[in-house]
């Protein structure tokens, strides 16, 4: 038996030197082996179209994303996985108040994309038939409406795909790097009708999805412009005054970058350029180069940083309205919803593991203000 497993060790050890895609990721910037989501067959799998392992694209992806993912995982059970980009479990969360100023509710369809994954309990958005500012049906909302399972619209500079575009590697002479979490570029088409005409944006991430002011996505550019694919109106309405600015066109003046820098908390602007970056209020830093890009850097903007979509929402879902980042109707940030009697530990979940009264005090107001300081 010793011996059986020095044999083994040494045929595993041979495999992954011989064949060194065995210990990349699935994805790895483009397509996976094709039967981790097909069954090619038709043994094993969810009966759906496509021959796809799952009941439809997004439970299949969800197999792989959902709670037993660890960190990668955009669909858990409680809510703490911290991802970047929000967890679709507060899809599942209505929280209802009463207060002062009377009843208030907060349903869990508008806390972010209603992605439709029937084996995980996922419907479409029961309000919404399409997307806002745009035309997406909301019916056929899935994780392959923004990320491109296959990755084959990535790398527009040409060669094959060899690495992920999401965490700034050097892709091997005559490859690419797929672009960043797969998401669709130009031309790009899921079936809805809907057909991309902006390229994927340009952001690079940790390797450790979850999310801190140390730990985090830095964004360089169009991820705005990459938004409007679906939610076109939007933009053109934030680009010509009628909504707040976001874009690559919305750059940050002097004044507004000096207020994001020196803000630290409500009544308090001792702030430094050098450790100013808050999670919680991302920017764009205004470049293309990925390799300009630092995840782990706590260093606040300048006028070439812009606002973007991001900046304020979650891209998946958050515990909010409009997925926020924070709770947009909260006078003061201890107020949000859910509170610590309507969830137990849906409060502290929601703003990513921050105890905001201990960190920014019990009168913080909104995070406008790290733009703004009108508070």
């Amino acid at each position: 038996m010793k011996g059986f497993r020095l044999v083994l060790a040494a045929a595993v050890s041979f495999a992954v030197a011989a064949f060194p895609y065995f210990s990349h990721a699935f994805h790895e910037g483009g397509v996976g082996y094709c039967e981790g989501c097909h069954a090619l067959h038709g043994e094993g799998g969810g009966g759906s179209a496509s021959l796809l392992q799952g009941a439809d694209p997004s439970s299949t992806c969800l197999r792989c994303h959902g709670d037993a993912a660890g960190s990668a995982a955009v669909l858990s059970s409680t809510g703490d996985r911290y991802t970047p980009g929000g967890d679709f479990y507060w899809l599942k969360k209505t929280y209802a108040w009463s207060s002062s100023r009377g009843e208030g509710v907060s349903p869990g369809e508008r806390h972010g994309h209603n992605v439709v994954a029937s084996e995980f309990g996922m419907s479409p958005d029961g309000t919404l038939t399409a997307a806002p500012g745009g035309e997406y049906p909301s019916g056929s909302l899935s994780c392959i409406s923004c990320h491109d399972p296959h990755g084959k619209t990535s790398g527009s500079e040409g060669g094959a795909i060899a690495v992920s575009g999401s965490y700034g590697e050097s892709a091997p002479e005559g490859t690419s790097a797929g672009s960043y979490r797969l998401l669709g570029g130009a031309g790009y088409a899921d079936g809805s009708g809907v057909v991309f005409a902006q390229e994927a944006p340009v952001a690079r991430a940790s390797a450790d999805w979850r999310e801190t002011d140390a730990n985090h996505v830095a964004y360089g550019s169009g991820m705005s412009e990459w938004c409007a694919n679906c939610h076109g109106a939007l933009l053109d309405a934030a680009q010509t005054g009628k909504k707040h600015p976001a874009g690559s066109g919305a750059r940050l003046s002097a004044a507004i970058a000096a207020n994001y820098n020196s803000y630290v908390r409500t009544a308090d602007l001792t702030g430094d350029r050098e450790t100013a970056y808050l999670a919680l209020v991302p920017f764009e830093v205004g470049t293309a180069d990925v390799s300009l890009l630092d995840p782990s850097s706590r260093r606040g903007p300048d006028t070439e940083a812009n606002v973007m979509c991001l900046t304020c929402h979650r891209a998946h879902a958050s515990a909010f309205t409009s997925a926020g980042r924070w709770d947009f109707k909260a006078a003061f940030l201890a107020e949000s919803h859910p509170g610590p009697d309507e969830g137990g530990s849906d409060s502290l979940h929601s703003y990513y593991g921050r105890d905001l009264v201990a960190e920014l005090g019990p009168y913080q107001r909104s995070l406008c203000n790290k733009c703004h300081v009108k508070d």
